[in-house]
């Protein structure tokens, strides 16, 4: 589960990073989002297109999990990642390397050795 510090829950907020936004997509998986200060606030959106809810949880978790494992390096920012119809039949593994390489493409991600300097402040 994503610390609560970095996810974003406000209706308002996703609101506003789909409205602001920039977005990319890497298979049934989409990241829109806004650059900011502070920390990075990840939110998951998956709709209804994707399956009934069970199948729609099951893929939210496996987003927030792959997120969670990334959310240190995630420069600031407000992201929501969405699913799109299709995401319920992939594995965990092709999900976070599809997030892996959405962060990489928009530049959202720290180096290693940035990432341990920006947190140790």
């Amino acid at each position: 589960m994503l610390n609560k510090r970095y996810r974003l829950t406000k209706r308002g907020s996703f609101n506003y990073v789909y409205k602001k936004g920039s977005s990319q997509s890497c298979g049934a998986i989409r990241l829109t989002y806004v650059r900011g200060k502070g920390l990075a606030k990840i939110g998951v959106s998956v709709p209804n297109t994707v399956g009934k809810a069970v199948v729609r949880n099951k893929v939210r978790r496996r987003i927030r999990a792959a997120a969670r494992l990334l959310v240190k390096r995630v420069k600031p920012a407000q992201i929501v990642i969405s699913a799109r119809k299709g995401a319920e039949a992939l594995t965990y593994a092709q999900i976070e390397s599809f997030i892996t390489e959405l962060f990489e493409k928009v530049g959202l991600l720290y180096e290693k050795k940035e990432a341990d300097a920006a947190f140790r402040n």
